[in-house]
């Protein structure tokens, strides 16, 4: 028997009890289906997160003063570190961020208000933010300099304040309550408020305000800044611009050891990094299904085997050798599994799409695991098809034609 007659064969042979035939690769389209979600949605996961952090740019750094018991006043960060800092060379962009709390935001209807992120910065946040300016202009140095009671807001916010966002907010004020009490501010710029995902975040600090970090700190009495964002010239120098911060403060403040530096980009490798391993261990907890797959696909070729004696029989009768039968078998079982591989493939990419929606992820097909899962199906119909094929192969043909 020729390959083409032996794969038509076994088509004829798989779909011959097409009940009995779904059933067995059940475990094989679980199995995949599973792999493929999870790959899918832990591929996705991956690339939202690389998507949030693309807001702070490549080689982006953020200063802060360590948790430590240890801290002394003079070991705050102040806006003089911000101006040393300012004149080393390297940095591309720099700003430090001051978070107002406890503030609230009052809405069109007066008693209305909604809680507010806070946060004074300089010009430069604009870049390292990666806020989009929509109207009007951004922080400027001369508002720093003057503390001056303007603010950045998002088109979101406009709508909510004034009940239209346009150019025409450009110059209005706001009223910003906190413990203080109230301050308005004058609206010189709107930015697009491109978080669309609703996070516990956004959805605890809904409006997004912008001002001087000096008129933050004198609004919010502050003395001490909460960081200092800065974007490097060249993101392959994040190493040596580090230790040459670090020393620049600890040589300004007389102390060592009281400040640390976050490198966003080392933060989204270290994340992927842990989602991958946990995708893989997840992948292979589900692949278990595939070998309970294959067992049921063993078990029923070995049925198979049984209820077909009295064919092997006459097929060897007539001149089938051992090699002919063991390769019919092997290539049903292939088929079996290769068909509940691609079934899997289906059903799997259904799943990363409706699990996607609803953690609110894009899931991202890997062409690798695609290719993978399809394999290890097939491959798993050669292993478990193996011991029937022999079985059937070994049988004597003159008891097999007897067999009733």
């Amino acid at each position: 028997m020729n390959l083409i007659e032996c794969i038509k064969s076994s088509f004829f042979n798989v779909f011959s009890n097409k009940m009995r035939t779904f059933l067995t690769m059940l475990g094989i389209i679980i199995g995949i289906a599973s792999v493929i979600i999870i790959v899918a949605v832990g591929n996705g996961s991956q690339a939202a997160i690389e998507k949030e952090f693309e807001s702070f740019g490549t080689g982006t750094l953020r200063v802060s003063l360590v948790s430590s018991r240890d801290i002394e006043t003079r070991d705050l960060l102040t806006m003089d570190d911000y101006y040393m800092l300012k004149e080393l060379d390297g940095i591309e962009y720099i700003s430090p961020t001051y978070s107002g709390s406890n503030a609230y935001v009052k809405l069109l209807d007066p008693t209305e208000t909604n809680s507010a992120s806070i946060t004074g910065a300089t010009g430069d946040y604009r870049y390292i933010n990666n806020d989009n300016l929509l109207y009007g202009r951004y922080i400027s140095d001369n508002d720093v300099e003057m503390r001056n009671n303007v603010c950045v807001i998002q088109d979101t916010t406009a709508q909510k304040v004034f009940g239209f966002c346009s150019d025409d907010v450009i110059g209005e004020k706001i009223k910003i309550k906190s413990w203080k009490g109230t301050t308005k501010l004058t609206v010189v710029g709107i930015t697009e408020n491109t978080d669309s995902s609703s996070s516990s975040y956004s959805d605890e600090y809904p409006e997004s305000v912008i001002m001087p970090v000096t008129t933050c700190m004198k609004v919010f009495t502050g003395s001490s800044l909460g960081g200092i964002s800065i974007i490097i010239e060249d993101a392959s120098q994040s190493e040596q611009m580090q230790e040459k911060i670090l020393t620049a403060l600890s040589d300004l403040h007389s102390n060592e050891d009281k400040y640390y530096i976050m490198d966003s980009t080392d933060m989204v490798e270290s994340i992927n990094s842990i989602l991958s391993y946990v995708t893989i261990f997840i992948s292979f907890v589900a692949a278990i299904s595939l070998l309970v797959g294959g067992i049921g696909v063993m078990n029923i070729m070995m049925v198979t085997v049984t209820e077909r004696t009295r064919e092997i029989g006459i097929r060897k009768a007539i001149g089938a050798k051992n090699r002919d039968i063991r390769i019919q078998f092997i290539t049903e079982a292939i088929i079996l599994t290769g068909m509940g591989g691609l079934s899997g493939l289906g059903f799997g990419y259904i799943g990363a799409v409706g699990v996607g929606n609803i953690v609110g992820i894009t899931p991202v097909m890997s062409v690798t695991a695609i290719a993978g899962a399809v394999g290890i199906s097939m491959l798993i119909g050669i292993i478990f098809g193996v011991a029937p094929a022999n079985k059937a192969a070994l049988l004597d043909p003159i008891e097999a034609l007897r067999f009733e």
